[in-house]
């Protein structure tokens, strides 16, 4: 087991920082950031598509794009400077978001013509670095290392909960796909139910197809590979330049991974990155999915992660049209076939 330090700071109204780090730090705590108070959250269920709406009161008002010296993910090197990660140095850090939409105390519930329900669960904003101007790609290999460890440790912790039924750690990347800071971050949700698209997910891997493709994969698609995962294009990508990771061992969760196999996954994940924000030369807008088991769902899911980045071309985005926004149908401009040999190098992308 690697040596990770961690050290829990108590915010105050249900609220905490978790510090990551590959050494031990002294840390300057300030006051930091204030709660905000009155958040009421709850879930309205939508009739035809059988799956539940979240609603929260405290969202809209949400920071949103603040200059860096405002920025609440820098850390305090003063009292007047507030942050929501209040120390004056850290690696990485784990905190509840202010604004979150999910809780786990219970919300004033309204009394609707239809269904609603607590919005059971927790968000939590996961910072990688200290430094403002960093890109994931830029990371260090042994930072995300210490990410991967940080979101293993919090996630099993949260899956304590036997309120809480799924969790989904992501990333935001890039105004282009809507972030509200511009900090190098990620998120962390844990649901109390599971949503209804990563149940279908979840069913159909019963069958365990993903485990069955990992040694059918043509090279044509392959990017890296090591000792104990891979890193391809999927035949089936809905996005240009989609890249998913995948251990070659089945596991359900990031906690069940080998420190080998950890440490495997974030030099995938670097070599990934880099070639993401390659292609452009300039960094590449994506979501980041990290896809653990839902409760119920541990012994037949495959853990794997999936980049879906939104840039087709240098001068065009991927925006989902109105047919894959109500069917989720999805119509794709680049085929994988190419994309992996743009993102190997083997051919430059469209003007």
């Amino acid at each position: 087991m690697i040596d990770v330090f961690i050290k829990r700071i108590n915010r105050g109204e249900g609220k905490e920082l978790i510090l990551f780090s590959k050494k031990k730090l002294n840390y300057k705590v300030f006051e930091g950031l204030p709660p905000v108070s009155g958040n009421q959250t709850h879930l309205r269920f939508h009739p035809t598509r059988s799956e539940w709406v979240g609603y929260s009161t405290t969202r809209q008002n949400r920071t949103f794009l603040p200059n860096t010296m405002e920025c609440p993910l820098c850390p305090m090197t003063n009292d007047k400077e507030l942050s929501d990660i209040p120390v004056d140095q850290y690696e990485v850090a784990i905190f509840t978001n202010r604004f979150s939409s999910l809780q786990l105390h219970d919300s004033k519930i309204p009394s609707l013509e239809l269904e609603t329900n607590q919005a059971t669960g927790t968000c939590d904003v996961v910072s990688y670095s200290s430094n403002h101007q960093d890109q994931f790609s830029n990371l260090p290999q042994e930072r995300i290392e210490l990410i991967i460890h940080a979101l293993s440790n919090r996630t099993h912790e949260l899956l304590e909960n036997p309120n809480i039924k799924y969790i989904l750690p992501f990333e935001n990347k890039g105004k282009e796909i809507g972030v509200t800071l511009d900090h190098p971050h990620g998120q962390i949700y844990s649901f109390g139910h599971i949503p209804e698209i990563i149940k279908r997910q979840s069913i159909a891997q019963q069958g365990k197809p993903l485990e069955n493709y990992l040694s059918k994969i043509p090279e044509e698609l392959i990017l890296k590979k090591n000792s104990t995962g891979i890193c391809f294009v999927p035949r089936w990508a809905r996005y240009p330049f989609e890249i998913w990771i995948v251990p070659y061992r089945r596991v359900p969760d990031i906690y069940s991974l080998s420190d080998d196999e950890k440490k495997d996954l974030a030099e995938l994940m670097h070599d990934a990155s880099k070639r993401l924000d390659g292609v452009f030369d300039t960094p590449m807008p994506y979501t980041l999915a990290w896809q653990l088991s839902p409760r119920g769902y541990e012994d037949s899911h495959h853990f794997h992660l999936c980049f879906q980045p939104i840039r087709r071309s240098k001068t065009k985005l991927k925006y989902l049209a109105g047919v894959e926004q109500i069917t989720g149908f999805f119509l794709v401009d680049l085929p994988p076939e190419r994309s992996a040999c743009i993102l190997r190098g083997e051919e430059q992308p469209d003007e």
